[in-house]
């Protein structure tokens, strides 16, 4: 897709310095044409939530005299230059990430470009050179194996369609499966999206004290938030009788 300047130039209408940020993604798209650029919505750890101007793409990495094409998402705040881009891998669903010095699990890149940011020094084809030097050090991602991709897809998959509001609590696919490790890539900034047993009181109106099985968003500090799901009253239902007939049991085991 050829680079619309004029689109991009109307997405930047809100900006504080439209001018010097458009000059600057003009040469990161002479550098890097195959960054593709849009307008979405970012969620900041405290939940406030901004449009920001946002591309991803590859950058290529020689790592131990192979070229690997690495996956990024770069998001534009509205104070560039002055404030530096927030950034992280974008992995395909057969890669896992490599938690290492300049990347954690969820995928954000951290590194001394961006801690030392300062306009008019810095620029964003600074920045990726610099990350295309690091990642030569530590590559950041790795191949997954052919069972691993398989429970990441299903894993990514599941986890849509709790955020969409979707239910499928009987879902035969989870069926009769041990599962050892989970690894859930392409998470944002809040955290990895996941199910945990956490206190579930408070939660679809139940009102005992019992564990369940929950859609959550896990970061640093443990449960973030738990994921809203929009299902079937029957399911709801269910949920709640479930919840009840645990609470009956506790309670008769006096512990």
């Amino acid at each position: 897709m050829e680079f619309d300047s004029e689109r991009v130039r109307r997405q930047l209408s809100k900006y504080k310095f439209r001018d010097l940020t458009m000059e600057e993604l003009m040469k990161v798209n002479m550098f890097y044409p195959n960054f593709r650029f849009s307008m979405d919505t970012y969620v900041f750890k405290d939940s406030s939530q901004k449009d920001l101007l946002n591309f991803t793409g590859t950058i290529p990495v020689n790592y131990q005299g192979n070229t690997y094409n690495i996956p990024i998402h770069l998001w534009i705040l509205d104070s560039h230059p002055f404030a530096p881009p927030i950034c992280f891998l974008k992995p395909t669903p057969n890669m896992g990430i490599s938690v290492g010095k300049h990347v954690d699990a969820q995928g954000r890149i951290y590194l001394p470009y961006l801690q030392n940011w300062s306009h008019p020094k810095s620029v964003i084809t600074g920045l990726i050179s610099e990350m295309i030097i690091k990642f030569q050090e530590e590559l950041p991602l790795y191949s997954l194996s052919a069972s691993d991709e398989a429970q990441q897809v299903e894993l990514l998959a599941y986890i849509s369609k709790i955020t969409q509001g979707i239910s499928d609590i009987n879902s035969k696919s989870q069926e009769n499966k041990s599962v050892n490790k989970i690894t859930v890539v392409g998470s944002g900034e809040l955290g990895i999206a996941c199910v945990l047993s956490i206190l579930a009181k408070g939660y679809y109106n139940i009102n005992s004290e019992v564990f369940l099985s929950l859609p959550c968003i896990l970061g640093d500090k443990g449960v973030y938030e738990v994921i809203k799901a929009t299902a079937k009253e029957d399911v709801t239902e269910k949920l709640q009788s479930s919840a009840s007939s645990l609470y009956s049991l506790q309670s008769q085991l006096k512990l």
